[in-house]
């Protein structure tokens, strides 16, 4: 039997850079990139709602898989 354990930490890249709309040339927006290390499972966004989003994404598949095996054997990971 598999249960799924959340790991206790994450750690990700994050980098952000100013662009011009397409619909408003005058107007900047910020985009950017988010990567999980050291996965390297990585999305781009447009904007801070954008941003949220890939985060609770790649939160949401930082979940490990643990046999039962493991965790009666005491390895905690």
């Amino acid at each position: 039997m598999v249960t799924v354990t959340p790991k206790t930490s994450c750690l990700f890249t994050l980098r952000l850079w100013q662009a011009v709309q397409a619909d408003d040339p005058s107007a900047l927006e910020w985009r950017g990139k988010v990567q999980a290390l050291p996965e390297g499972e990585a999305y781009y966004f447009r904007g801070w709602p954008g941003l949220i989003d890939r985060l609770e994404a790649l939160l949401a598949s930082s979940q490990i898989e643990v046999t039962n095996s493991e965790t009666q054997e005491g390895g905690e990971l």
